[in-house]
């Protein structure tokens, strides 16, 4: 039995919008199909606007799609603050709409498609859940969840297959380190280096060095962690590594070092302060993939370590800018031994 109205929902909005779209292809002539597709807005949709749409015939077509965002939560009760599991019941008015919809979800004509769309994750015992698996196959609900970190990689090299295109697993996993879980941009990233390969060879770690602007954030992690791990040597090779990539320079790079300090810095004090790591990512403005990071390196240092670093960055600034000592070699002292650093200047 085809379904008639599905339930979209999910924290994956990249993987979410794109079942959407297929969905709509599925309509076929894409002219008819924009004629046959109502979209609404769930924070003010009313019952009536949504069966009137719902009920109405198909245009010069077999079939017609209404889309609609957001109901479900709204008809929760409880939105943002609902608890895992949880659902509280709605004021009057949203109750009466529920229970009007759940009575009329069996009965959407064959020829509509009625899309729930929404962009979190409903707990299991939802109403319109139940209602899915209670539907005898009218019904379709449908979860998106984005990769795990781990799972990046994987889900590249799949994705790069299915464009025509191939990724070596190291390739996929510096990609994955470089943007994170910002699935449109790895997607975007994706096409990019298949185009620049040609997709006549798998793209490879020096590919996504060259093109893909995140890596050298990467290369910082990977620099600031051997520092950590008092790996002087090991940072240096990575600093020459980040120094050979296209458009870098030391300044640019030591610019980059002076950023990645001060974050380590703001973080090391926040968590001293009891804040959560997940609460730093809002606190600092940054994605919660490089605030975990962040928070996860600046427990290789104490507040005492990375004030003091942070205060030889600053010495370092004033001597490469008053030409005192060349740039290069400055940051190369300053990353075999940063607790040990000098160059003319006191502690």
């Amino acid at each position: 039995m085809t379904p008639t109205f599905y339930i979209l929902h999910g924290e994956d909005d990249f993987a979410l919008a794109e079942h959407v779209q297929s969905l709509k292809e599925k309509l076929g002539d894409p002219t008819m199909a924009l004629l046959n597709t109502t979209e609404f807005d769930g924070r003010t949709v009313t019952l009536a606007e949504l069966r009137s749409a719902t009920d109405a015939l198909p245009f010069l077509s077999d079939r017609r799609m209404v889309i609609v965002e957001g109901l479900l939560s709204r008809l929760s009760g409880k939105g943002d603050e609902a608890e895992e599991g949880e659902e509280e019941a709605p004021p009057a008015a949203l109750k009466e709409f529920r229970d009007a919809l759940a009575e009329y979800l069996p009965h959407v004509p064959p020829t509509t498609r009625l899309v729930f769309v929404e962009r979190k994750t409903l707990p299991e015992r939802h109403k319109f859940l139940n209602l899915v698996a209670k539907s005898g196959g009218v019904g379709y609900a449908r979860r998106f969840d984005p990769p795990k970190e781990g799972e990046l990689p994987g889900w590249i090299q799949k994705r790069a297959k299915a464009a025509g295109g191939e990724f070596t697993r190291d390739g996929a996993q510096a990609l994955a380190a470089a943007v994170g879980d910002e699935m449109r941009l790895l997607d975007n990233e994706i096409e990019k280096l298949l185009t620049y390969v040609d997709r006549a060879r798998p793209v490879d770690v020096p590919d996504v060095e060259t093109l893909t602007p995140y890596a050298g954030e990467v290369k910082i992690f990977d620099m600031v962690d051997a520092m950590g791990a008092r790996q002087g040597k090991a940072a240096v090779q990575l600093l020459h590594r980040l120094l050979d990539q296209p458009s870098q320079y030391p300044l640019a790079v030591f610019a980059m070092i002076v950023r990645q300090f001060r974050l380590l810095l703001q973080t090391r004090e926040l968590l001293d302060e009891g804040i959560p790591a997940a609460g730093i990512a809002g606190t600092l403005g940054l994605h919660p993939f490089v605030a975990g990071k962040v928070a996860e390196q600046c427990r290789k240092f104490s507040i005492e370590e990375l004030d003091s670093i942070f205060r030889k960055l600053l010495d370092i600034d004033l001597v490469i800018k008053s030409s005192q000592v060349d740039a290069g070699l400055a940051l190369e002292t300053f990353v075999a031994n940063p607790s040990g650093w000098r160059m003319g200047v006191g502690d």
